[in-house]
């Protein structure tokens, strides 16, 4: 009786021990994953904005094609997988906000020009808010005909942009772009 007794006490402790061990593991997958996380995010948002430029900067290059005769017309896809862009026809620009990031980019509140683009950082909380822009100078900007802010949100498909060179009103006076969706 005292034999098995002792061997109970073996089985048992050995239980114990997974549990103990199975416990430490997990524990210390979830501190990795807790660090490791926040530095994939932010990877991924460096892409997107990465790649988001980088279609910003073909789009500003497809617009200086077509401002170079009256009647041409271009059709963009425009993948937006996270954050928004304004067309923003008020103030002749295009804009894409990525909101919400944790993610300082660049300096917080200082833009800084890359080409055509302007980057901007601001704080929001205890995240970022970054902003691409793409200023449309000496031309007239339009969304569908009007003078309006169209706002396009991140979607599984891209967005099909019509852009169109409606020509100048009179000698002299800024070229009409007009963007629409296909």
């Amino acid at each position: 009786m005292l034999k098995r007794g002792r061997m109970e006490d073996k089985k048992g402790q050995i239980w114990i021990e997974t549990a103990i061990y199975t416990l430490i593991g997990l524990t210390i997958i979830a501190i990795v994953l807790s660090i490791a996380t926040p530095q994939i995010e932010k990877s991924k948002e460096r892409a997107i904005l990465s790649q988001t430029a980088d279609a910003l900067n073909i789009l500003n290059n497809e617009i200086q094609k077509i401002e170079q005769s009256e009647g041409t017309v271009k059709i963009i896809n425009l993948k937006i997988t996270k954050g928004r862009l304004e067309i923003d026809s008020k103030k002749n620009r295009t804009v894409y906000i990525l909101e919400d990031t944790k993610l300082e980019f660049s300096e917080e509140n200082q833009t800084i020009k890359e080409g055509d683009l302007y980057l901007t950082t601001s704080k929001s909380g205890r995240r970022f808010d970054v902003s691409l822009e793409l200023k449309h100078e000496g031309l007239n900007i339009t969304f569908n005909g009007n003078k309006k802010l169209k706002v396009l949100h991140g979607a599984g498909v891209p967005y099909k942009i019509r852009i169109e060179n409606l020509g100048a009103e009179d000698f002299g006076l800024p070229i009409n772009i007009d963007f629409s969706l296909v």
